[in-house]
């Protein structure tokens, strides 16, 4: 079976949604602010694209694993 790459961003961006959405909600428990909140949830989204990013490009350089 193939996985087509619109099911991978699919998955990408719907793992992403319920990851800021779950950031969102613990910050605003914790601190009951809505736009701290809302602040954390947005710095965590662009901060954790970019480790991503860079997660992804070293570890294509790990030749660990491959065949």
């Amino acid at each position: 079976m193939r996985v087509t790459k619109s099911r991978s961003f699919a998955k990408a961006w719907s793992y992403r949604v319920f990851g800021t959405l779950t950031s969102f909600i613990v910050v605003y428990i914790i601190t009951g602010q809505a736009i701290l909140a809302t602040a954390i949830a947005f710095w965590e989204t662009v901060l954790k694209i970019g480790v991503y990013y860079w997660h992804e490009r070293i570890w294509d350089k790990v030749q660990w694993g491959r065949k």
